[in-house]
């Protein structure tokens, strides 16, 4: 059991933050990458998944909304989708079941530490060709609260 990376997506299909984990036995100590894998194509391939099983599963089922789906025996993803439609993906170790209340609070940190924040903006833009518009890092979540909070937040957790 193990938690992999963290995604956020904005309103416009763009991963505006990425968090890759790296478990290490060193008490507790993270090396992963931190908004590094933003434009590549796996990000772009994890929300073209998510939004075409999104629609699927409206179209069969409309009583249900997708909270999770699974990739072969190796890894399951989280999805939760806020009101403003910022999306957040969660992808962890097979056997890890529902993450929906950790998102719905990761959601929380977000609302306090990015959203609330004068300093952020409201739209995070990129140009045609995928690349941040300006040098500050505002295209990204670069907020060091907010990093700092997920990473303690997930890491107490039992499936760490």
């Amino acid at each position: 059991m193990t938690i992999y990376s963290f995604f956020i997506f904005d309103r416009h299909c763009n991963c505006i933050y990425n968090r890759e984990f790296t478990q290490t036995s060193a008490a507790g100590v993270n090396n992963g990458l931190i908004n590094k894998n933003n434009t590549s194509h796996s990000s772009k391939l994890l929300f073209g998944i998510i939004y075409s099983l999104k629609s699927l599963s409206a179209k069969l089922i409309s009583e249900n909304e997708l909270t999770s789906f699974t990739l072969g025996q190796s890894f399951r993803f989280h999805f939760w989708e806020s009101v403003t439609s910022y999306k957040f993906v969660v992808v962890t170790g097979y056997d890890v079941d529902d993450m929906q209340q950790v998102l719905v609070r990761l959601h929380q940190y977000f609302v306090d530490c990015v959203a609330s924040n004068g300093l952020t903006p409201v739209e995070f833009k990129w140009s045609a060709n995928g690349e941040k518009l300006d040098n500050v890092g505002y295209s990204v979540i670069c907020n060091n609260s907010f990093v700092e909070e997920t990473d303690q937040y997930l890491q107490s957790l039992s499936i760490y």
